[in-house]
């Protein structure tokens, strides 16, 4: 017998998390009423490249098959994620902030491990998009279409952007699209990352926005949520546990992806990610006034990335890593 643990979402994808009965958790995502598509399910060939290094602390976890052909389900150790942890919902509410760094930080390193053994997997013999979020992204940057707020958004970007930084992100997304040298995650972020704890291997929900790409782009998706939450608390004040170290965590994750990464790369691909969830907020949630703040934030770190500084001292080449820990 199963119950529903949890149940949220947004007007892009709606989750659902129920119990199976014998202690594991199914996590079934559908799409949202504003949503632009179904939930993509991944291509057999590529599912099967993901199988083939799914094992380790952090679990490559695919979709289970399902009779609902506009849902993916995904069986997991634990009913929340990481982003649940760090926002306080779920069972991270009685944690304190150096409960949830640590937590965060092991299970972030090997997140990246993960991200590394899927990089360096064999390639399907199947051809790959380009990541999907820059592409959403780029659409928006060109046209200014979106539901809800994000028309509004767009008027103010070009105000607080500019069209100058505009079209320097969209350069960026449509170099995201052309690059394509690896099978990516394409989407790695914190609210489909499952902890890894209590003795039990943590899960990235992967499989509905695989693609092919430069490996700094999943690396950087995956920090861009980490400088998100670090702006938000240091810029505006608000935002989860502003005592974490987020540059901290950031340093775990190139050190945990465990190869030489390009530091503007990762950068270049952390700022879509901010700004890509800048979007969809207003998208698919609607507007809300510290939406203005991130852009004026997003202006800095696109004049900082451009100019060649990484967006966070946690990003630097493998190598000045490895000797700063010998």
């Amino acid at each position: 017998m199963t119950r529903v643990v949890e149940e949220f979402g947004t007007g892009f994808v709606h989750t659902t998390i129920t119990e199976d009965g014998a202690g594991r958790y199914l996590w079934t995502r559908r799409p949202g009423p504003d949503r632009d598509g179904g939930v993509r399910r991944p291509h057999p060939l590529a599912a099967r490249a993901v199988r083939a290094v799914s094992r380790g602390e952090v679990e490559l976890v695919l979709p289970e098959p399902a009779a609902d052909d506009a849902a993916v389900t995904y069986r997991t150790a634990l009913p929340y994620s990481v982003a649940g942890v760090f926002l306080g919902a779920g069972d991270g509410g009685d944690r304190s902030a150096g409960d949830v760094e640590a937590l965060a930080a092991a299970t972030l390193t090997h997140a990246a491990g993960a991200l590394a053994r899927l990089h360096a997997a064999a390639p399907p013999s199947v051809e790959l998009p380009g990541p999907e979020g820059p592409r959403r992204l780029l659409g928006w940057l060109r046209t200014g279409h979106a539901p809800r707020a994000g028309a509004h958004l767009h008027t103010r970007a070009v105000r607080v952007l500019g069209r100058d930084r505009m079209a320097v992100v969209e350069a960026w997304c449509a170099a995201a699209g052309r690059e394509r040298r690896v099978l990516l995650h394409g989407a790695p972020g914190h609210g489909i990352l499952v902890p890894r704890a209590g003795g039990r291997a943590g899960a990235l929900l992967t499989g509905e926005d695989l693609a092919a790409g430069l490996p700094e782009f999943d690396v950087g998706w995956l920090i861009g949520e980490l400088v998100e939450f670090r702006e938000a608390a240091r810029r505006l004040g608000h935002g989860p546990l502003r005592e974490i170290d987020y540059d901290g965590l950031i340093g775990r994750v190139t050190e945990g992806y465990g190869a030489p990464l390009d530091p503007a790369a990762v950068s270049r691909s952390a700022v879509l990610r901010f700004l890509t969830h800048t979007h969809d907020f207003a998208a698919y949630v609607g507007w809300h006034d510290f939406l203005l703040g991130y852009l004026d934030i997003l202006a800095g770190l696109v004049d900082a990335v451009r100019a060649g500084e990484p967006v966070s001292r946690g990003v630097a080449p493998y190598e000045t890593l490895r000797a700063g820990a010998a």
